[in-house]
């Protein structure tokens, strides 16, 4: 557990208190909200920065860029844009990219005629 402290505290109070709870001290009786946040930082998710500003592009832009593909090459662009979705979108990518490799075609015929 632990317990925002506003204001002084002796240290003997202070000793005793932490046997039951961790003390996140604020000096300032009436603390500005900047106070508060410092004190309780160690409890609150970290901000991490925004990911266009740490890598500069895209995730997808920066795959391709590792793996040398160019903007060219359609059916690798497909199958990266698919993987944003998830496994079932990368394995319909994949299968129409091998069905289309094969000559096969997604359309059913009608031959009832």
């Amino acid at each position: 557990m632990s317990l925002v402290h506003l204001g002084g505290i002796a240290a003997s109070d202070r000793i005793e208190l932490e046997r039951y709870a961790r003390i996140l001290p604020v000096a300032s009786v009436s603390p500005d909200i900047a106070e508060i946040e410092e004190a309780i930082a160690v409890l609150l998710p970290l901000k991490l920065p925004n990911a266009d500003l740490v890598h500069g592009s895209d995730p997808v832009n920066e795959v391709m860029a590792v793996l040398n593909i160019s903007k060219d090459t359609s059916d690798h662009i497909a199958l990266l844009n698919a993987a944003a979705d998830g496994p079932a979108a990368v394995r319909e990518t994949l299968r129409r990219y091998a069905n289309s490799g094969a000559g096969w075609s997604d359309q059913v015929e009608d031959n009832d005629d």
